[in-house]
This record gives structure tokens, C-alpha cells and sequence, in this order.
């Protein structure tokens, strides 16, 4: 079976919010997906072009004062295509994570508590980064679409929460 580059169903749903730059996809996804999903300047601004070639996004030029700016539409094209993938299975994945990694390889108890408080630190300022955007989400206006995202948000909560709790069991 074919990969696909996901990239472009990260786009392509930043999209169905509404006509966006580049620009303005790679803020939207610094402040959401960045969480679980990281894309760079060099995958966007390409895909938003192949995505225009294949009918999936359309651009069009703005203008603020002298300054031009390009800004891509979804298709409907584009949105059967994301329909189509939001309702296929979803793949396995393998996540790269270097703290595994090292703790795989590590054979000193002593580095591996280095290990654990390091990580220990890192995952607790990202929890708490976590809890301030669900405070900022819950104030929103109710809607469909901020429970899902609150739901999204709380996985990532709650599988901190259990690797801190599983970190400091092996530190203490």
C-alpha cells in the first residue's frame, strides 16, 4: 500500500476553518497540533501548492496595503478527500521518542534516574501548559467543535498525567 504524506490532511483540515496563508496554517498548528503533529515551513508551503496542482486547495491574492498575501481555500475536492481520510482506519504508527530510546540503551541505575528527573521536569511544565489551554478552551462559547477539541486536549492531559505519576514511582 501507497504512503500518503500526511501533511496534507493537516493542512487540509486547517483549511475548513476558513481561507488561511501559509503563515496562518503554521501559527494555527504552533498553538493546537504542535502538541501531537509538527510541521514545518518546508512541508506547508510546498504541500499548499500541491494541493492547489490537484484541485484540493485554491489560492487567491490579498492585498493588505502594498503587501501581498496568498491565501489557500479548500476545494470541495479537498473536503471529500478529508472526509475520506477522517473515515479510514487509522494506521499504525511508531512515534520517535528519544527519551526512550536512551532509557532502552542506558545500564546504570544512577543515569537512569538522571534520565527520569530530566524527562520528569520537561513533562510537568508541559502539563501545566496543557491545563492553562484547557482553562482557555473551556471559556469559549459552547460548540461542537470546542468539545472535541477539549476531548483531544484531555488524552494528552491524562497521558502526561500518567507518565508523570509512572516517572516519579522509579525516581522516589
Amino acid at each position: 500500500m501507497r504512503s500518503v504524506n500526511k501533511t496534507r490532511y493537516a493542512i487540509l483540515g486547517a483549511l475548513l476553518d476558513g481561507p488561511c496563508s501559509g503563515y496562518e496554517i503554521k501559527s494555527l498548528m504552533g498553538r493546537s497540533t504542535v502538541y501531537f503533529w509538527r510541521e514545518s515551513d518546508s512541508t506547508i508551503y510546498p504541500m499548499l501548492k500541491v494541493l492547489a496542482e490537484e484541485g484540493k486547495a485554491v489560492p487567491n491574492i490579498d492585498y493588505v496595503g502594498k503587501k501581498k498575501r496568498e491565501l489557500f481555500s479548500i476545494t470541495e475536492a479537498g473536503r471529500a478527500e478529508f472526509k475520506a481520510w477522517v473515515e479510514s482506519p487509522t494506521g499504525l504508527e511508531t512515534s520517535r521518542n528519544e527519551f526512550l530510546l536512551k532509557l532502552f540503551f542506558i545500564t546504570d541505575r544512577g543515569e537512569m534516574v538522571r534520565l527520569f528527573q530530566e524527562r520528569l521536569e520537561k513533562i510537568e511544565k508541559s502539563y501545566e501548559e496543557y491545563k492553562k489551554i484547557e482553562a482557555r478552551l473551556e471559556g469559549l462559547p459552547d460548540s461542537p467543535r470546542k468539545a472535541i477539541r477539549l476531548k483531544a486536549l484531555r488524552y494528552g492531559i491524562a497521558q502526561l498525567a500518567l507518565e508523570i505519576q509512572w516517572l516519579r514511582a522509579d525516581i522516589l
